[in-house]
């Protein structure tokens, strides 16, 4: 599992990154017994206490994960978990709430790719402020809260063609001819990467 997710992480611009499970456990006198009828202590998660490590850059040693990932890092490690983890189990849906945390636009072209990828096998949902993960769906919704009658409702609407289009682009930021024609090569980039891997 280790070598599949670091070989993952390098895909996402993480080359030098290196992943681990450290599994331990600790002896309890009044526990279950164990090998070698040691006595173990346990919960309800079991005897083994499991950490993921990660030394994510070179000459750092293995440290938890949970505390020393940054907001990218923890983003493309947990796409690389699922994407690994997604091989052996029959979960049919995923869901990544704002998985492009952290990361950038050079990235989230590689993200997109693995998120359109684990969709040929899963059904894939992907919360996202970032175009160039947004341009790699199948089908695109624009979610919007909208105040009617002294409410806040929630307004969804599927998008394609041009109004697609203008959705990517301000997610780049305001509507000029400049963010229309970047919306635009990030959805033929996609649709390129999408035909060229069927």
């Amino acid at each position: 599992m280790s070598q599949s997710i670091e070989a993952e992480l390098s895909d996402l611009r993480m080359e030098a990154a290196h992943f681990t499970v450290d599994f331990q456990a600790r002896t309890d006198p009044q526990g279950v017994y164990g090998p070698d009828d040691q006595r173990l202590a346990f919960d309800a998660n079991g005897v083994d206490k499991v950490e993921f490590l990660v030394a994510p850059n070179p000459g750092e040693g293995f440290k938890p994960l949970a505390k020393i990932a940054s907001g990218g890092e923890t983003s493309r490690l947990m796409l690389a978990l699922k994407n690994v983890l997604a091989r052996a189990d029959q979960i049919p849906t995923l869901i990544f709430d704002e998985i492009d945390q952290g990361i950038g636009g050079r990235v989230g072209g590689t993200v997109g790719e693995k998120l359109w990828s684990l969709g040929r096998n899963h059904q894939v949902m992907v919360i996202t402020h970032l175009p160039q993960l947004a341009a790699f769906g199948d089908l695109h919704f624009q979610v919007q809260k909208v105040v009617q009658n002294n409410r806040t409702l929630t307004r969804l609407s599927k998008l394609s063609g041009e109004p697609r289009t203008l959705e990517l682009a301000q997610m780049l930021g305001d509507i000029t001819e400049g963010t229309l024609r970047s919306a635009h090569d990030i959805q033929q980039n996609a649709q390129l990467y999408k035909k060229s891997h069927k």
